[in-house]
């Protein structure tokens, strides 16, 4: 007969009384107090970089790229500067590129400018007059949008371009060849095959007609074998899949549908994946001085669900302020979301209330973030929750399995905070991901994630000298369901 371990019960009640996946972890609350997140990314020591327009209380200037701790407070060790605005995407050793309303910088990991990074809008030959998305390649290459004026008369360029190669230093890519079109290309991202699906407001590409989502090539060129039944609107997203599906979400009308859509997929061809509902409802009660609703982000959250965010108050009629969760066929799902979601606020008489996107951390929890106060009663006098939000991970309450024997044995419990754990699991165990070794408090609060590998049976030293005392709680899961767990008490 099967029981379980008083040990591993104790451990699945402390963690199932503290935290809900994807709920609110109140520990995390910003300062900043109007404006937007329009990107964050999560380091591997707990902070968090947020870039946007961010204005503190008690200020008179924006902050463009700032630093927040651990539990959402502005670092003042960091340069929080207006070096920032737009996307953030990581590089190497610790550098990474941020968007700005006219070009892309390159950040030292301290918050300040590269030195190897030349200011792209200070080139010979270029100057920027928007700017758009870029893509950075793994050798920190760039590939850039927006409307750009070019003066390489030797090489051909001269005039207004959209699609812009730079090298890693920041100069002018001399040796490839820049696009041109009639408009600008807001937002595009690469495919798995090189390719780049690309939208914003224009007509022609090179000469050629395109509707407002289409594809290139690696190099640029048109690929005119992707053709998008989008005549109005923008794509704000996209999500590719390996098989050359794609999701976009943004605002849409599709030829011969008088209706706007908001989320759509497409098939490799770029027609309408008939298997996908590309009708989900959304809506807004006022849609005064609106455009009506937008989705601005889409993110997988396991192999048949994904996270839609955006300006949104409703959902197939069902309230889902800011974020939802679907399923693979367009089909709306109760698992989570659906609450108030991320709360309004009014700034110079104008209504703001949209979740930007979702981004995973480290550690296993999730940050939303955009234009908001009050994220999950959506208040408005919520000072707490404000422009980003932090969830707690998903491998939290997951399926716990059940053991004939306690598989975690720790020695010496209690002890000062140095414990080693003996792990012991079935050797015929199927694991689902790599095992991972979760230590919370009693609060249900964090305090220690490591990636344990495939080994079934190993020995780890944990050592929680640096905590309070109290009592913690461990467990073992292979990202899908608990395997076992221990009760650890710190003198």
């Amino acid at each position: 007969m099967r029981t379980r371990s008083t040990s591993i019960s104790m451990c699945l009640f402390l963690l199932a009384q503290a935290q809900v996946p994807l709920s609110l972890d109140s520990s995390f609350r910003t300062e900043i107090d109007t404006w937007y997140v329009s990107s964050v990314l999560p380091l591997t020591d707990g902070s968090l970089l947020a870039s946007g327009v961010m204005r503190f209380p008690g200020e008179l200037s924006d902050k463009r790229l700032v630093r927040l701790s651990a539990d959402g407070h502005r670092d003042n060790s960091y340069n929080n500067s207006g070096l920032g605005q737009g996307k953030l995407t990581q590089w190497n050793s610790g550098l990474f590129y941020v968007g700005t309303a006219q070009t892309v910088r390159r950040i030292l990991p301290s918050g300040f400018l590269d030195p190897g990074w030349t200011e792209m809008n200070l080139g010979p030959y270029f100057s920027s007059l928007q700017g758009g998305d870029y893509h950075v390649y793994p050798d920190g290459r760039l590939l850039m949008s927006g409307v750009h004026q070019l003066s390489d008369t030797a090489r051909g360029f001269e005039g207004l371009y959209s699609l812009i190669w730079f090298s890693n230093t920041g100069y002018l890519d001399t040796t490839k060849t820049h696009r041109y079109c009639d408009g600008s290309i807001d937002y595009f991202k690469e495919l798995p095959d090189g390719k780049f699906i690309c939208s914003g407001g224009l007509t022609t590409y090179e000469g050629q007609p395109v509707n407002r989502v289409f594809r290139v090539q690696a190099d640029g060129a048109l690929d005119p074998t992707f053709n998008v039944p989008v005549t109005w609107g923008k794509a704000f997203t996209f999500h590719p899949l390996p098989d050359g599906r794609v999701y976009i979400g943004g605002y849409f009308k599709v030829s011969s549908d008088p209706d706007t859509v908001q989320v759509l997929r497409l098939l490799p061809d770029g027609s309408l994946d008939p298997t996908f509902n590309n009708a989900l409802d959304f809506g807004l009660v006022d849609l005064s001085g609106s455009a009506g609703p937008v989705i601005s982000g889409i993110v997988p959250l396991d192999e048949g669900r994904m996270i839609i965010t955006g300006g949104f108050e409703t959902i197939e009629g069902s309230v889902r302020q800011g974020i939802c969760l679907i399923d693979t066929n367009g089909v709306l799902l109760d698992d989570h979301f659906s609450g108030p979601g991320c709360g309004d606020y009014v700034y110079q008489n104008t209504t703001t209330g949209s979740i930007r996107s979702i981004a995973s951390a480290p550690d296993g929890s999730y940050y939303i973030y955009g234009a908001y106060h009050g994220y999950g009663d959506a208040s408005l006098t919520d000072s707490t929750q404000r422009m980003v939000s932090r969830l707690y991970g998903l491998d939290v309450g997951v399926q716990e399995v059940m053991m004939a024997e306690p598989q975690l044995q720790v020695q010496p419990n209690p002890s000062s905070g140095r414990f080693i754990l003996g792990l012991s699991l079935p050797e015929n165990l199927p694991l689902m991901n790599d095992l991972t070794l979760q230590v919370f408090d009693a609060q249900g609060r964090l305090v220690e994630r490591r990636n344990l590998g495939r080994q079934l049976e190993q020995t780890v030293a944990l050592d929680l000298s640096a905590q309070p005392a109290g009592l913690y709680s461990a467990h073992i899961s292979d990202g899908k369901r608990i395997l076992t767990g221990v009760r650890l008490v710190v003198e």
